[in-house]
């Protein structure tokens, strides 16, 4: 008899690019990883997909990671797959959140990228750094467009956008 099996995938994207990492290309690697780890021979899989496009992982406030949330304590998943642990939070307090949540709830959680075993302690504990590290980008990249938005003020050029001009008196 097959093993019935629940997997959530979550998928996030800031913005679009060109780039290999769309949600699309993320959730094709989420449902091949799927394929392979939880074959149909041995597995009754019901997949559950929740992409936010355009929403950046320094917020929660995203309305598929919220009905994520609110499914999983409703009826908790097995497992919750990401393409890349960043691809969840970039904030470490939000990710831990997160975690002990699921955690509480059963649900595993799996990272495909960096392959995290979140079942041992030096799994978690690996998690939790590589948290600290999506974090340290998003908050360099902040800081490197306001550098930049400095520099390009002071050249006289215009940083605001067409839509909001205002004329102050």
């Amino acid at each position: 008899m097959k093993k019935k099996i629940r997997i959530a995938i979550y998928s996030r994207k800031s913005k679009y690019t060109d780039k290999g990492d769309s949600v699309g290309n993320q959730i094709e690697i989420a449902l091949k990883y799927i394929k392979e780890h939880y074959p149909d021979s041995e597995y009754d899989v019901e997949i559950v997909i929740y992409e936010d496009d355009g929403f950046s992982g320094g917020s929660i406030d995203r309305p598929k990671y919220k009905k994520f949330l609110i499914e999983e304590k409703i009826k908790p998943f097995d497992v919750l797959i990401c393409y890349r642990l960043d691809r969840i939070g970039r904030n470490i307090a939000d990710f831990s959140s997160l975690m002990e949540k699921i955690t509480e709830l059963g649900t595993s959680f799996i990272s495909i990228k960096e392959q995290f075993d979140t079942k041992t302690p030096m799994g978690r504990a690996m998690m939790y750094i590589a948290s600290v590290f999506a974090q340290l980008e998003r908050e360099v990249i902040a800081e490197r467009i306001r550098d930049n938005m400095i520099e390009l003020a002071k050249t006289g050029r215009w940083l605001g956008r067409t839509d909001t001009i205002r004329i102050w008196l």
